[in-house]
């Protein structure tokens, strides 16, 4: 007991002692807040010109205006954006985003792979960071439907099925350890 007496009285005594000032913030410090930049191709038909469509969000109460610069370039898919990226661009501008989607109207482009980028540079630099996305899209693929576009269904299955088996073997595996462990043993009679 009179060890227990002396660890609260030093643990007292450290209190006493410590310095009780609030722990606050650097001055000089701001939070930027990270965006998100969209891009959805909506048109892209053999023939006809290409028709994007880019905007910019964040967690923030008002959207972060700036300038998005879009760029498309032929190549193949956003897996490959890194070679694509040192590839002459065919079609590229720049918007002024403040916060409705803009459509952008390209260029016709032949039948291929291309990859559009979009990368916002917010006006208000000191408050939101920069951010880009890129999606990649094809002109003049066969559709796989038969006539309509899409076809095939993405994102209907397929490899997540094993997780949602898995997680549910290891619900019933913790559940049977649990009781397992639960069990109460027959006393041994001495």
């Amino acid at each position: 007991m009179l060890k227990k007496l002396a660890a609260l009285a030093t643990l007292a005594a450290a209190f006493a002692v410590a310095p009780s000032a609030p722990a606050r913030a650097d001055d000089g410090y701001t939070v930027k807040i990270p965006t998100v930049t969209h891009i959805q191709v909506i048109t892209a038909e053999p023939g006809e010109p290409i028709v994007l469509e880019v905007s910019a969000s964040a967690n923030y109460p008002t959207p972060p205006a700036g300038n998005i610069a879009v760029t498309v370039s032929a190549g193949g898919n956003a897996a490959r954006g890194a070679q694509v990226a040192a590839a002459k661009p065919v079609f590229s501008t720049t918007v002024h985003f403040v916060d409705k989607p803009i459509r952008v109207k390209g260029p016709r482009l032949p039948k291929g792979g291309y990859l559009a980028h979009a990368a916002l540079t917010p006006d208000d630099a000191a408050r939101f960071l920069p951010s880009s996305d890129t999606t990649g899209f094809r002109i003049g693929a066969a559709d796989a439907g038969g006539g309509d576009k899409g076809g095939a269904l993405p994102n209907t299955g397929g490899p997540d099925l094993i997780w949602l088996v898995l997680g549910a073997g290891l619900v019933a595996a913790g559940a049977g350890g649990v009781g397992y462990g639960r069990r109460r043993s027959a006393p041994a009679a001495a």
